[in-house]
């Protein structure tokens, strides 16, 4: 039990004015991002964050408390997450630290505006489009040369990222700021490594280990960028049109459903279809809007779980998405740890994102698509077209290390120094065109984490078929066990522990890499 505080403020009344002050921010953000009002909420939200940095002050450091401490650097921690996310004018003075400087955050806030109007509003010719939209178009065109054109259509999003390309665009601008933090602080990237129990220095030849093995699938011709997406699009081809707009949420929830995790009663809210008024979601996210809390009978009141996106069509890339935001629901859902330890730790991502990819990447299994579509993908259609995607996200990460460790080169050379190693892609350093993910602008080094997700979600799917078998084909007890075993924790326990625990042993890419060579292999 967390001691009370030596001040004479209890633990138990500064975590409770810590769950207060979550809920709020919850209902802000999922508010703003579903077109809400919000004025009344950043008002409360603002008086309530500024009213809890000050009760902060008065508890006693971590070495005069040791175990209440324990809790409050988890609320810290959980504070600066959202204190990134939603900032809250003079905080400064109420005795929270600043990440980064004022105009450096503007800036940072600026471009990622300027990212999610540009990614909203692809123009080609007549035609509006957003971001996610002009991929899969990319993965189904059959002309090489439409194909150059939709490419060519992402040009403004690249240049709201990186303007011209010279070292005072906004992208470099904000990568000098992040990397002296990052050599000030460490990387995020090495801590949310380590986090899963990886050896220190171990990530950066794993995932170049991992790249080697998919080049090896791809083979040796070198392909343009706006033909690497149709390259691996088979799958997308094949089964693309039997997922409709309408069907995304009929085939989310039937799935779900089947693995005993049905989203209504759960609780998960879903708001994902354009609307008049509603603003556009350039990156698909799932926030909890409150924390979970015990009752007095000892029984939980879980959180509710809200996923947030905006699908303009169908597809089975966007299924994937949308399963993968389930999972991310499913987890909160899950949760069962007091507020302090309600939010994984920031350093967690790679854990967060792989548990959420235990039901995303079911989207590419011919099992689940026979049950669910009516038709199936064979075999190495379905590893390129789940992997196609996955190394790209090694690329990103790769190139943020590489960038936060030598802040002056040219980030459109070392785009594409990997893109050619490991991807097979023709190289065009005169273009910007790896700025089309807002992880880049908004979380420097966050990237990494869908990297190591990959690492984690193939690991943990493989123990589980070891475990009890697939569920594909439905499995009522899934997700209690896997509730029981992953995802109940919070900051209860490290992703390492709980990781070692289920897995029996540490965490190593060797299942990713023989699912990666399934794509070698025709069925």
């Amino acid at each position: 039990m967390l001691a009370d505080v030596a001040s004479g403020i209890g633990f138990v009344q500064v975590e409770s004015e810590f769950a207060a002050v979550r809920d709020a921010f919850g209902s802000l953000v999922v508010a703003r991002h579903r077109g809400d009002s919000v004025a009344d909420r950043e008002e409360a939200y603002a008086r309530m964050r500024t009213a809890f940095a000050g009760r902060l002050r008065e508890a006693p450091g971590v070495s005069v408390l040791p175990d209440a401490g324990v809790g409050l650097a988890a609320i810290r921690a959980a504070l600066a997450w959202m204190d990134e996310i939603e900032p809250v004018d003079g905080l400064e003075t109420a005795g929270v630290a600043a990440v980064e400087p004022a105009a450096v955050a503007e800036l940072r806030r600026a471009t990622m505006g300027a990212f999610g109007d540009a990614a909203g509003h692809v123009r080609l010719d007549a035609e509006v489009v957003d971001r996610l939209t002009l991929l899969r178009r990319l993965a189904t065109e059959p002309d090489a040369e439409s194909r150059r054109a939709l490419f060519a259509g992402m040009a403004p999003i690249w240049a709201a990222v990186d303007g011209d390309g010279s070292g005072a665009s906004p992208y470099q601008v904000l990568l000098r700021s992040s990397a002296g933090r990052w050599a000030r602080n460490g990387s995020p990237v090495e801590a949310a490594s380590t986090r899963l129990g990886l050896a220190p220095g171990s990530l950066e030849p794993m995932l170049r280990t991992i790249l080697a093995r998919w080049r090896d699938v791809l083979g040796p011709r070198l392909v343009e960028p706006w033909d690497y997406r149709y390259v691996v699009g088979a799958m997308e081809r094949r089964l693309g049109g039997r997922v409709t707009r309408a069907r995304l949420r009929q085939v989310n929830d039937a799935h779900l459903a089947s693995l005993g995790a049905d989203p209504a009663a759960l609780g998960i809210r879903y708001d994902v279809e354009p609307r008049p008024g509603r603003p556009a979601i350039p990156v698909a996210f799932t926030l909890s809007e409150d924390v979970a809390r015990r009752a007095p009978d000892g029984s939980w009141r879980a959180a509710t779980p809200w996923v947030l996106a905006t699908y303009a069509e169908g597809g089975l890339g966007n299924l994937e998405e949308l399963l993968h935001e389930s999972g991310h629901a499913l987890h909160y859902a899950a949760i069962r740890a007091r507020p302090a330890f309600f939010e994984p730790p920031a350093d967690a991502g790679g854990f967060v994102e792989g548990v959420a990819d235990l039901v995303g990447w079911d989207a590419h299994e011919p099992a689940f698509q026979a049950r669910h579509l009516g038709a199936r993908s064979d075999l190495r259609e379905t590893r390129l077209g789940r992997y196609g995607g996955v190394m790209l996200d090694v690329c990103w990460a790769l190139f943020e290390i590489e960038l936060h460790r030598a802040p002056d080169r040219s980030p459109n050379e070392v785009w594409a120094e990997l893109a050619e190693a490991g991807l097979g892609m023709a190289p065009h350093p005169e273009w910007s065109w790896w700025a089309i993910r807002g992880q880049l602008i908004e979380s420097p080094g966050y990237m990494a984490n869908y990297a190591l997700a990959a690492v984690v979600a193939a690991a943990l799917r493989a123990r589980i078929r070891e475990l009890r078998g697939d569920w594909l084909d439905g499995d009522p007890g899934w997700y209690r066990f896997v509730s029981d075993g992953l995802l109940r924790f919070g900051a209860d326990r490290s992703p390492a522990e709980v990781l070692g625990s289920f897995l029996g042993r540490p965490l190593n890419a060797a299942a990713l890499i023989e699912d990666i060579e399934l794509a070698g292999d025709p069925d």
